[in-house]
C-alpha cells in the first residue's frame, strides 16, 4: 500500500503494539515514506524500515542495504524481511524451520566455504 493510501484511511486503525515493515524507495516517495514511519512511532506502533542511507532514527529497526543495479534490487529487499520474521517467531515460540531445511542448508553452505577457503589457502 501506498503512503498517499494509507494516510486516506487504514491509518486510522493503528495502535500500540502494531508493528509495521516499511521499504523506503532511494528516490520514489521518500520524503512521505519516513513521514509515515515517524508518524507511526508517535502513534506507538513499532516500525521496521528497510532501504539504502537511512536516518538511524527513521525506525525502530533500521535495516540499511547495499547499492545494487536496480533490476536486482528484489534480491536484496526481501533478505532484512525474512530475518525479522524468523526472529520474531523464535521470539513466539514458533518453529518457522519444522522440516530443518534452512539448517541443512546453512551446514552444506559452510561446509562447502570451508572447503573452498581451505583450497584457497592451500595454494
Amino acid at each position: 500500500m501506498g503512503t498517499g493510501s494509507f494516510r486516506h484511511g487504514p491509518q486510522e486503525m493503528v495502535s500500540k503494539q502494531m508493528r509495521f515493515g516499511m521499504w523506503i524507495d532511494g528516490e520514489r516517495m521518500r520524503r512521505q515514506d519516513l513521514a509515515v514511519a515517524r508518524d507511526l512511532r508517535k502513534m506507538g506502533a513499532s516500525v521496521m524500515v528497510i532501504g539504502r542511507d537511512l536516518p538511524k532514527e527513521a525506525g525502530d529497526l533500521v535495516f540499511q542495504l547495499p547499492s545494487v543495479p536496480p533490476n536486482l534490487q528484489f534480491l536484496i529487499d526481501i533478505i532484512p524481511a525474512q530475518l525479522a520474521a524468523e526472529r520474531l517467531a523464535r521470539l513466539s515460540g514458533v518453529d518457522c524451520d519444522p522440516s530443518g531445511i534452512v539448517l541443512s542448508l546453512s551446514k552444506t553452505s559452510s561446509a562447502c566455504w570451508a572447503k573452498k577457503l581451505e583450497s584457497q589457502n592451500q595454494k
